[in-house]
């Protein structure tokens, strides 16, 4: 899957589930920073990216440096999507 698809899909899924209507969510936005994505906002989040994705997020992965903004877990997921074609 093209980076900027997954980029998109990503994003929707996070204005649809955390944030209220209207919000213009930043690619480098900090997720965890701004209090936009908690912990139970983080599994929440795994789970849509391995069902929509196709791909397994270990739990070593999810760290602030790879997941905290939706740039990084676009650019993850990508990669993880390139190593299951």
């Amino acid at each position: 899957m093209v980076y900027d698809d997954v980029k998109k899909e990503i994003k929707k899924f996070i204005l649809e589930e955390f944030l209220p209507k209207g919000y213009d969510l930043k690619d480098t936005e900090f997720l965890f920073d701004s209090g936009i994505i908690d912990s139970l906002g983080m599994i929440k989040l795994t789970a849509f990216i391995e069902k929509t994705f196709d791909v397994v997020v270990n739990p070593s992965e999810v760290t602030m440096d790879n997941f905290n903004t939706v740039e990084k877990i676009a650019r993850i997921v990508s990669e993880k999507t390139k190593k299951n074609v």
